[in-house]
Parts: C-alpha cells; structure tokens; sequence
C-alpha cells in the first residue's frame, strides 16, 4: 500500500548493472551503437553505497508574487482584526483566518485576491509592530527552515479527553496472512506474553481517506481543513487496523491492539500544504504518544511542517517528545540521461527531515520488499535514500478489513491473493493485500507503541537508540529467491555502511520483542546486546514468576536503568561486562571460584554506584534515588559479612546457571581441569 505515484516513464537514476546509465559523459556517445556493432562494455567501478539518486521533482513553482494565500507565523497571540488591519491599506478584500493558537505555534492565513511578495506582507506587518516569525506559502512548499520558536513558553502536551483501553485476554489468530507478526520469515517478533498489547498508549494516523472507518474502534475522528470525511478509499482505515486492530470482538487484532487509535483527516494532495502540518500539532497537543502519516505528502515540506515537528519533539507526549513515522514512499523516476529508474527518496521530503522515523517495507522471508511484474521478474516498491530509519514487514499480509462490493479497492491495496486459513479461523476469511511503505510504517508505529507501553518515560532519543540497537540486521544483497531481477540497478545499494546502514533498509528490521524486552528491564537490554535473545526471555520470565529475582529491584528502577544505560556507555559496557561473565561462569562453579569470592559483589557496587552517579543518565525520581541509595546501602552492608557475600554469589550463580540453562544446552567447551598448568602458574 504505498503512498507514492508510481513508475514515471522517462529516465532518471544513476546506477545500473548490465547498462549504461549516464547519457552523454565525459565525451562518451549519448547513446550505445546498435546491437549488431556494439562491442560488450565492463561496469564501471561503483562504491557499495551508491545506487541512482535522482528523486522525482514533487515541489511546485513559487507562487510568490501571486494572489495572497499564505501563512503567518507569529511570537505571540494576535487577532485576524489587527492582521487585517495592518494589510488592507495595500491588499483589498483580506481574509484572516486563525488556523493555530496553541504555543509556541501562532498561525493566521491571509487572503486577498490582490497581488503581492512575502517580503512585503513581512514588512507591512513588522511596521505596524506585529510579531511576525515569517511569512509563508500556504499552498506552495518551501524548504526554508522557520525561525527557532521558544519551546518554554508553551505547555507540554498532554491527553486532552482521549480515553485509553485496558489490557486485553484476547489471543492472536495463527493464520498464514499474519506472519508479519512473528519471529520467522521476517516478521517483527511480537510476544504478546513479553510485549503486551500497548495498553495506555494512544496512536494519532493522519490520512486524507478513510472508507470503513466504522469497521475501527477509534476514539475520534477529527476533520483538518475539510468539511466532510472522503470515504472513497480504505487507505486511512488500513493504516489503524494494521497498527491497532478493528473494533469487532475476535475481528483483526493488529500490532498494538491495547492502544486507543485516533484518526485524523486531511485533504488529497494538491490543494494546500498547511493541512499536514496542522494536523500533526493537532494529533500531538491532543496526546498522541506516536503519530503516523502514510498518505501522499510528496512536495509539502514547508516552514509550517518544521514547526508542526519542532513542536512534536519538543513539546509531545508530556514533553518526552512523540514521535512521528512517515513511509519511504515509491517514487520511480527516469531521467533524461538514464536508462534506469532510480526509485529515490528526495532528500527535502517531508520523509528525510531527521526528526521523522522514515520506515522502509520488508519482504516476506527476508530483505527489501520487491514485487513479480507479468514476466516473473522482481522490481522494487519503495523508495531508497539516506534517511531511510528501519525496515517493516511490506510484503503481503493480511486485508484488516472486510470486503464489501459497494466500496472501491484502495490504489496499491487490491487482495494480493487468499491465504488458506490455519485451524481455528474461518474458511475464506483471509485475504491479502500488498501493505507495501505504508502498510510498513503502520506497523512500525504500533511497535513503537508496544515499546512505550513496557516503558513509558522513555525520551525520543532514548526510544530512537532502543529500537536501534535491538534491530535485526538484513543482509544488502537481494536474496537468490528474488531472481530473476528485472533490472540490476534498481537493487542497489549492495553493501553497507560501517554503521550498519543501507539506503533500502536503513539500520535493520525493527524486532518487537527484543525491543520491548529492552525497554523494560537493564540486564534484558545487556542480555541482547551480547546477542543472548534467549537468555533475556528467562530473565524476564524469572523476573515475573520468581520473587527473589523481582525482589532485586522495582520496576521502576528497572525503566529508569535502561535509560541510564542508554545514555551511558561506559555503564553499559560494565553491565554487558557483567552478563558476559555470567555467560562463561554458567554452570560451572570452578570456573566462578577461579576469579575469587567477593567479585560478583564488588562488580555490583560499582555499577550501582555509577548509575548513581552518572552524568549522562537522566535525574532519577525521588522514588528511585532513595530505592538506589538503599539498594547501595545493602551492598556496602553485605561486603563486611562474609556470610553475605557467600550468599551473593551463590544465588548469582543460580541465576546465571538459569537464565543461561539454553546456552549451555547448545554445548559449550569442557571446563578446565584445575590442576591444568594455565592455573597453577
């Protein structure tokens, strides 16, 4: 389901396999020889980060100069009368109309039909001592960046009126169609056991069509700059269900089914480009904890846009900040000196602004998400670009909506095919559709929401650098089930970054478990990051079922640690240091006795003295330094008892043989015999 235009026909990119791409070059003929004289060319050398980047032109001409329709943005309140007073000696016939009054963020659109520059509206407004931060297009995009507004003056945003849902008891269906739900062939890893279903949180999807709206359990759906809402297409609706669910009992559950979805309505592509921005501060000031936007916003980068995600940074979710989830798009271009299509996303996209979570679809199976034309030939279906986040399942799932004979399929969303159902669902009940970019970034919000429900004081770059590095990596090259390739060039990139990063997957598939394991507890998040999925599945388990592990700390602490450990790297190395050596010392006792008794003690003082003391880890609430303090308190007590310390170690010892039971069921070496001459030295 993507959001983009599709293949234009003329040629654009910079990057081939088994062609030529460049036109005329550096004295080279501007077309090859016919075939019967055309002697075999090599490929030229290519950097295994370079493919065709040539995005399609989307922003329309400046209309500066024309019919006044534009933006004013103001430091403080000011009302349509004393605008339209200060205009009209040079404008005839001015309109004001107050669009936001929510600050920082203080919007008026001016109309007149007369003919005027910006700078001039700028000026006539300066001079009569208006505040004016800017003056902009409201129906022209503009990549110029709005003045920094003062985020202190503004509240953090907070639920205004949005109910939340309780956790649910409903299991997931097992059907064929709902593999992006699970560990294998791709799919995100949700463990509803582990994850939960995203209870408390709210989800804002910002859309400019939504057939079958009722079919959802929405809280809300809030109209932005139009009267009506469009039913003609289920692409809104797709969007909630697939990150949400429906409202019927045992109908379509999606990602976070807990969460409370709200959609927000915006007009088609075109006509202004003030609606997203608008609707972005409204989903946020609203409450929303993660909005996402998968309609056609191509060319609506503006200053307004800036500020609308300014404000979500600073001011969302309790001044946490909320983070907003666009897709890549499918933009194909050909330009005129290019053989091949070059499927780009433009770097001044509302998709590449560095404060948007820019999520890439996936295939079923593994890597990037392509698609068989009429000849069986595989072709891309997104967009490629630098500020490509993560990748999301795209491939085909299942249709979250029922069909029905008077509504018009979705462009890009037809039924792929029917996927017999597994035991349990309805015959005929399952249908797929391509989710494509979009159906990604759906999907991608609702683990976003999985990942706050476990912890929700987590800031945006702490959430940002948790579902970084709980990622699943992808490997860049295409797979061999993808050939025959209809065009080499449109795979490229084949490699990597040293940062992991690929222009068509960015850092890796985004991993719901891991994630939401990591958000919650600092020795889960450890246990990942050396790679040791299992053993942090025990540990949160041994966590929830045995109260001498749950006894250790609260949950609280627990949520505020992760953070620490997050923002500190030394830290975060000490306690991966730590679970390391629970790893070698697992099930072996002379391994542990080797190293001394009083370590394991000595080692826990003094990351819990760092975390006290960190610098980089967020001011702890008053209910977590005082549990900190007393937990250090009972270390210091216990390392002048050497019954203490001998109890230390030894329940260390029985939950690392625990939690690390799998490891050393997959074989490791023998242990050492101690009379070895490595030890007696």
């Amino acid at each position: 389901m993507s959001r983009g235009r599709g293949a234009a026909s003329g040629g654009a990119s910079r990057g081939g396999a088994s062609a030529p791409e460049e036109g005329p070059a550096r004295g080279r003929p501007s077309a090859p020889p016919p075939a019967s004289t055309a002697s075999p060319r090599a490929r030229p050398p290519r950097p295994p980060w370079d493919f065709g980047y040539a995005p399609v032109p989307t922003a329309a001409g400046d209309d500066d100069g024309g019919p006044l329709d534009l933006v004013v943005a103001l430091r403080c309140a000011v009302t349509p009368g004393d605008l339209a007073g200060a205009l009209s000696a040079r404008w005839s016939a001015v309109e004001v109309e107050r669009v936001i009054e929510r600050p920082p963020i203080f919007w008026l659109r001016v109309r007149s039909p007369d003919r005027g520059r910006r700078a001039e509206v700028a000026a006539a407004l300066s001079a009569a001592a208006l505040p004016v931060r800017y003056v902009a297009s409201a129906r022209r995009p503009s990549p110029a960046v709005a003045p920094r507004f003062d985020a202190a003056t503004g509240a953090a945003a907070r639920p205004d009126g949005w109910s939340v849902r309780s956790a649910s008891s409903e299991d997931d269906p097992v059907t064929p169609g709902r593999w992006f739900l699970r560990d294998e062939e791709g799919g995100i890893g949700v463990d509803r056991r582990r994850c939960g279903g995203g209870a408390g949180m709210r989800l804002g999807v910002i859309d400019d069509d939504a057939w079958a709206a009722d079919e959802l359990g929405l809280d809300r759906e809030v109209l932005v700059m139009i009267e009506h809402p469009p039913r003609s297409q289920p692409h809104g609706s797709f969007m909630v269900a697939w990150a949400v669910g429906g409202r019927r009992p045992g109908g379509f559950r999606g990602v976070a089914p807990d969460a409370s979805p709200r959609l927000y309505l915006i007009p088609k592509p075109g006509s202004c480009v003030l609606a997203l921005p608008v609707a972005i501060i409204q989903a946020v000031s609203d409450g929303a904890d993660v909005v996402v936007c998968a309609a056609y916003v191509e060319g609506s980068t503006t200053p307004m846009l800036d500020d609308a995600l300014e404000f979500a940074a600073r001011l969302g979710r309790r001044g946490r900040g909320c983070l907003v989830v666009f897709p890549t798009g499918r933009e194909a271009s050909s330009p005129p000196e290019s053989l091949h299509a070059s499927f780009s996303l433009g770097f001044g996209e509302p998709a590449s602004d560095p404060r948007v979570i820019c999520v890439a679809p996936g295939a079923r199976g593994d890597g990037w998400f392509l698609w068989r034309d009429r000849r069986g030939r595989s072709r891309p279906f997104a967009n490629r670009g630098p500020a490509v986040r993560w990748l999301a399942p795209g491939d085909d799932i299942t249709c979250p909506l029922p069909p029905a004979s008077s509504a018009a399929p979705a462009s890009g969303a037809a039924p792929a095919s029917s996927a017999a159902p597994a035991s349990g669902a309805a015959p005929m009940s399952e249908r797929l559709c391509h989710a494509e970019s979009s159906g990604a970034s759906a999907l991608t919000a609702g683990v976003l929401l999985l990942v706050l429900s476990r912890n929700p004081a987590l800031r945006l770059p702490e959430l940002d650098a948790l579902v970084r590095r709980t990622l699943a990596p992808v490997p860049p090259a295409a797979p061999a089930s993808a050939e025959p390739i209809a065009d080499p060039w449109d795979i490229l990139p084949d490699g990597r970054d040293r940062d992991g990063h690929s222009a068509k997957h960015g850092y890796g598939r985004i991993d719901a478990g891991r994630a939401c394991l990591a958000a919650g507890d600092p020795i889960a998040l450890a246990l990942l990051l050396i790679g040791e999925d299992g053993a942090a599945r025990a540990w949160h388990d041994a966590r929830a079922a045995d109260p001498l592990a749950r006894g250790l700390y609260s949950r609280r602490l627990a949520r505020w640690a992760v953070r620490g450990l997050l923002a500190d790297p030394s830290l975060c190395h000490g306690v991966c240091a730590l679970a390391r050596h629970a790893r070698l010392t697992a099930g072996d006792a002379a391994r542990r006795r080797a190293h001394g008794a009083g370590v394991i003690l000595r080692q826990l003082s003094v990351l819990v003295r760092g975390l006290a003391a960190s610098r980089q880890a967020p001011a702890p609430a008053p209910r977590v330094r005082d549990e900190v303090a007393a937990l250090l308190d009972r270390l210091e007590r216990s390392a002048t008892d050497a019954a203490a310390v001998q109890a230390v170690e030894s329940r260390f010892g029985e939950l690392a043989d625990a939690v690390f039971a799998d490891a050393a069921a997959r074989g490791r070496a023998p242990p050492e015999r101690a009379s070895s001459p490595r030890f007696t030295a």
